[in-house]
């Protein structure tokens, strides 16, 4: 059975660094915006508004891992410009990871990931001449340029990565005023007959038809853009935008049912299991309510949070809204520590309707932790979801998946209810590179 540990505190958020703080476009500490930032004279990797500030990141964090930043900094030297290629940075790169012994996605790991480079010759400013500096680009803040080479990138990819700064300023006014980071914006009320989300064509269309933001829908297009000139309005709009990061998870387990169910619409009561959960789950829990909202039949909703990273304890009850409550419908959770494929074997588990690993990346990270659940769930007595960010970790997945003979519910398809705000990727193919949490999807079935 799983132990009667303190409950967790569903509420709290962890508190991800803004891309912008590892750029050094933000105080690292508070994360405001100063035009007077200045660097930590030993690292040269992060910045802070104030000395209070830097101060307090030293005795809370910076102290562990500044001398580690200085050592990278001390292996590298000049580099000539010419004939460098993208490859050569990306492999220093990640050189650097594992020269750090930094665990991704920790303080550590992100800022030696992030890490400036000039967006044209791809050095890092302890590659250039004796005391030359990268200039940040004036729009999005996240490319940076040597004083030796042109100070432009694409105007579209400039776009794109000034929607990760708007995301990033999103999430710094959350924190300061709510002491969380995830924005939850799903439907306020539950519907009253069933409405198929397949039906729906993309997020614009669950705001403003199946979930209750209709009265949005002149104001932003089908890519959730504001499309008029009222900064609360725009306000509004940006946060369901940025919201579709958590919600993502919700809706994704919604297709997943209505493609592997025929007769969800009457479902009474399901059982959910998340393998491998962490952070990004736990931050979502309380938008789990959702499927209660899309799903009017549904009565009782348990869901099982499972993995090494997650606080274990017995099953116990979570509030539903008000008009859930009056209806006699309820949510479980329940959450055991462990690997999956040792957790079938408890008196906890019961077979789920449907199971789900978000991100899992295991053809990528921790093949060898991984792979007695996969191989388990090749042949499992039920489907099992996964999501993916970039292509090459479905190609690495489908070749396990072929290896063990596998079935599939679904081929790997680009998922619509994938996040709408775009993340910078650490170490992409090609500069700039941007993914979406859960942008790939496809469903395990044995044969």
């Amino acid at each position: 059975m799983a132990s009667q540990d303190a409950k967790p505190d569903w509420g709290s958020d962890s508190r991800p660094t803004p891309t912008l703080a590892l750029k050094q476009a933000l105080c690292f500490s508070c994360w405001d915006v100063s035009s007077h930032l200045r660097r930590c004279t030993a690292c040269k990797r992060v910045s802070y508004c104030s000395v209070k500030c830097q101060k307090q990141d030293w005795n809370r964090h910076h102290k562990k891992i500044c001398k580690k930043l200085v050592a990278l900094n001390k292996q590298k030297g000049y580099v000539p410009s010419p004939g460098r290629q993208w490859k050569d940075h990306h492999n220093e790169r990640v050189l650097d990871i594992l020269r750090s012994g930094a665990q991704i996605p920790n303080e550590l790991g992100r800022l030696v990931g992030y890490e400036p480079y000039c967006y044209r010759c791809y050095r890092q400013e302890v590659q250039l001449e004796d005391g030359a500096k990268l200039n940040a680009c004036q729009f999005c803040h996240l490319t940076s340029f040597c004083t030796s080479c042109p100070q432009t990138h694409p105007s579209t990819e400039c776009a794109t990565l000034q929607d990760i700064a708007a995301d990033d300023r999103i999430l710094v006014d959350l924190y300061q005023r709510t002491g969380k980071t995830s924005a939850i914006s799903f439907t306020m009320l539950p519907r009253k007959q069933y409405l198929p989300l397949s039906s729906a064509t993309d997020w614009y269309d669950y705001y403003t038809k199946l979930s209750d933001k209709i009265g949005s829908s002149s104001r932003m297009n089908r890519d959730l853009r504001y499309q008029a000139n009222d900064s609360k309005e725009r306000q509004s709009i940006e946060y369901m935008r940025y919201g579709t990061n958590t919600t993502t998870i919700q809706l994704t387990l919604v297709a997943a049912l209505e493609a592997i169910i025929p007769t969800i619409s009457s479902q009474r009561s399901l059982n959910l299991h998340i393998i491998g959960a962490a952070g990004a789950e736990f931050s979502s829990a309380p938008a789990f309510e959702e499927l209660l909202h899309l799903l009017p039949s549904l009565k009782a909703l348990h869901i099982s949070f499972v993995g090494p990273n997650v606080e274990t304890q017995n099953p116990y009850p979570v509030q539903c809204c008000k008009m859930c409550t009056m209806m006699g419908r309820s949510t479980s959770i329940a959450v055991w520590r462990g690997p999956y494929h040792v957790y079938v074997d408890t008196e906890s588990y019961q077979t789920p309707d449907l199971a789900a690993a978000f991100h899992s990346g295991f053809a990528v990270d921790e093949q060898a932790e991984w792979y007695p659940t996969i191989k388990y769930l090749a042949n499992a007595p039920h489907p099992t979801l996964f999501t993916a960010a970039i292509y090459f970790e479905i190609e690495g997945e489908m070749g396990v998946w072929n290896y063990l003979g596998a079935g599939f519910a679904k081929n790997p398809e680009v998922n619509k209810w994938k996040g709408m705000s775009p993340s910078l990727v650490m170490c992409g193919d090609k500069p700039n590179e941007v993914c979406y949490n859960n942008y790939w999807w496809y469903i395990v079935q044995k044969r």
